[in-house]
Parts: C-alpha cells; sequence; structure tokens
C-alpha cells in the first residue's frame, strides 16, 4: 500500500499536530510503510496566515493532480485540509482512498463566529455532502463526538502517544514541592482559574512554574504579582521533560469551553509528566479523560472544582519517597505499553488500508 500523508503543520513549529505529524511519520516509516510526506515548503512558526494556508492547498492539490494516481490512500493531517480530499478523488477517478485527521482547533473552529469560521462551515458541508472522505480517525472519542455533530464519517478513536525518555531523564534532579503547568496560555487550559481559585489555598511551600506562549493576554497578566509563580515563556521542547521530571506535579486544569471556544481535543501534555514518572492532575474535560488514566498516569477532577483540586495536589505532596517512586515506576510503564507511536502507526495504518 503506498500513502501519501499531507500534513500542513510539521517541526519546527511547536504544538500537538506537530509533533503528531512527525512521530506518526516516523513510526509508520520504521514500520517499512510505503509513506511519501507532503509538508509546507518552508518552515511556518505560530499560526500560519490564510495566504500559507492557500498556497499549501494549491501545492498539496497539484502534487495529487500530478502524483495521485502513484498512491492507494491519502492520509490529509487535518480537517483543515479536508477539501483536498475532493481533489484526491477527482485527480484518482475516485480510486484514491482518502481519510483525515481530526484534532481539536481543525473542528473547533467551526464554532467560532465571523467571515472565516462562516466560509469553514461551508467548506465543511461541502464534504460532508460531496462523500469524498473515505474516512476519519479521531484523536478521542469527544473529538468523535463532535466530528459526528457535524455529520461526518464516523470516526476512528486512535488515542496519541508520547515518547518516553530514558529513566535517566527521570532524574534530572530531586522531586521537588513544585507544580508545571506547560501549554499555551489560552482560557480554555485554566490556568487563571486555578491561580484565582486553587492558588490561594495551596500550602505555601509548593512553588509553580509556568512555560508556554501568549495566545491570551489576560491567562498571563493573572500571574503578575502572585507569589511562588515563576513564568518561563515558550520552552524548548526538549527541555520540558527535565522540568517535569524534578516536579511533584503536572497540572492540566481546564475549564469548560464557551460555546465558541475549543476544547481540548487529547491533550499531549498529559501523557508527558507520566512519561517521566511525574502524575497529571487534570480537569476531566475534552478528550482528556482519553489521556490520562485515573490514578494510573494522574487523576481526573471535576471541572471548576477549587476544593478537590486543593485536596488533591495536597494530597500529592504528602506522599512518601517510596510511594512517590511506586507511581512513577507503574506510570511510566502503562505510557510506555499504551501510549507509544508504534500503536497509533499501526491504527492508522489499518484505517488507510480497509477496503471501502
Amino acid at each position: 500500500m503506498r500513502v501519501l500523508f499531507i500534513t500542513r503543520k510539521f517541526p519546527p513549529s511547536v504544538g500537538g499536530m506537530e509533533t503528531w505529524s512527525k512521530e506518526l511519520h516516523a513510526a509508520m516509516c520504521a514500520l517499512d510503510a510505503d509513506i511519501a510526506l507532503h509538508k509546507p515548503a518552508s518552515d511556518h512558526i505560530g499560526r500560519p496566515s490564510l495566504w500559507q494556508m492557500a498556497v499549501f492547498f494549491v501545492s498539496a492539490a497539484w502534487t495529487l493532480v500530478r502524483h495521485g494516481r502513484r498512491y492507494d490512500a491519502v492520509l490529509l493531517g487535518d480537517f483543515a485540509l479536508a477539501t483536498v480530499a475532493i481533489v484526491a478523488k477527482l485527480a484518482s477517478f475516485g480510486r484514491l482512498r482518502t481519510v483525515v485527521a481530526l484534532h481539536g482547533n481543525d473542528l473547533y473552529f467551526l464554532r467560532k463566529r465571523g467571515a472565516v469560521p462562516m466560509l469553514y462551515r461551508a467548506l465543511c458541508r461541502l464534504v460532508a455532502a460531496s462523500g469524498a472522505l473515505d474516512a476519519t480517525i479521531a484523536n478521542s472519542r469527544a473529538i468523535r463526538d463532535e466530528a459526528l455533530r457535524h455529520h461526518l464519517p464516523d470516526p476512528v478513536v486512535i488515542p496519541l502517544a508520547t515518547i518516553a525518555p530514558p529513566d535517566p531523564a527521570m532524574h534530572a534532579g530531586p522531586r521537588t514541592r513544585r507544580l508545571v503547568f506547560a501549554g499555551r496560555l489560552i482560557r480554555y487550559k485554566g490556568l487563571s482559574w486555578f491561580v484565582r481559585n486553587v492558588w490561594p489555598h495551596v500550602d505555601p511551600s509548593v512553588d509553580l512554574v509556568v512555560a508556554g506562549g501568549v495566545w491570551d493576554e489576560d491567562e498571563r497578566a493573572c500571574m503578575d504579582g502572585v507569589p511562588r509563580i515563576e513564568y518561563l515563556g515558550v520552552m524548548p521542547y526538549a527541555e520540558l521533560p527535565a522540568l517535569r521530571a524534578t516536579a511533584m506535579a503536572c497540572i492540566m486544569p481546564n475549564v469548560p469551553p464557551t460555546a465558541t471556544e475549543q476544547d481540548e481535543g487529547f491533550g499531549l501534555v498529559a501523557l508527558e509528566g507520566p512519561a517521566v514518572g511525574t502524575p497529571t492532575i487534570a480537569s476531566a474535560c475534552g478528550g482528556i479523560p482519553d489521556a490520562i488514566v485515573d490514578g494510573v498516569t494522574g487523576f481526573l477532577l471535576p471541572p471548576l472544582d477549587a476544593q478537590a483540586w486543593v485536596d488533591r495536589v495536597h494530597d500529592v505532596m504528602r506522599w512518601s519517597d517510596a510511594a512517590r517512586d511506586e507511581f512513577a515506576r507503574r506510570a511510566r510503564a502503562h505510557v510506555i505499553a499504551h501510549f507509544n507511536w508504534e500503536r497509533v502507526a499501526r491504527q492508522t495504518l489499518a484505517v488507510l488500508g480497509a477496503t471501502t
């Protein structure tokens, strides 16, 4: 089976979709799959402009017109590329199997207001009505449900994965009374809610370290003048495992989104703490329950329940060294066994190779 993988997001740009594209491509190649990769000709750091999106769409369509008949299937990296499926069908006279991966904001953007989201919704309806998509892949049950609301083909749920660093990465330093928040500073990820409602009641011996780019200035400003919080800005991805490895817990205090906001599609950071033996404490929002095994790799809490957060942070703070080491061992073992990229690659290839 020959597959063309078209993705508009690829490192060095940083984000969950970029990580998914890179690691999935590498894992499929490691399985000796015949995979051709079509990605942007130049690096896109941050949000791509409409012009960059249009240029990439044209380049992907032209690749399919010229070479589409060489392939048996095409994997589209996210729903923003879904209209390319129509080109794929036309270029191959209907022979190419077309599959699109669904992540989060690529679907949640349909909720927004304005001229661009309105056009995006029209394209969504066009793709759904055309029958050009043979299959969809959702990274969580929450994304599957969102896709069904838009009348897309019933998605196969394939949870994401991470790479667990070697054991020495777990011992970058002693465990400290430190919490780590790593991710975009945007309202639905809940940092400002945590700082206002939970942090004042957390034991004063605990510190909070925040790493991530600013998407919402109010989320950054919530830390101003608040004791025991250090904002590190955007950190290189390679440095995050060592930061997490010295913490007592990573936090994902997501809040339920408004009607026009996105939700957490999956939350790769939920895996990256337990991959180095650090529990992730998270709100049970969006796709996060598919990323965390409660009590094994972390803890799921009711959204907006400040007292539950305070209690869980204090409980983890009181763990003995032996209890912490045992949790780290079991969490890493579970991530390595169940959240690895080889599993994602095999399941994705199965969808790409399924008969229509």
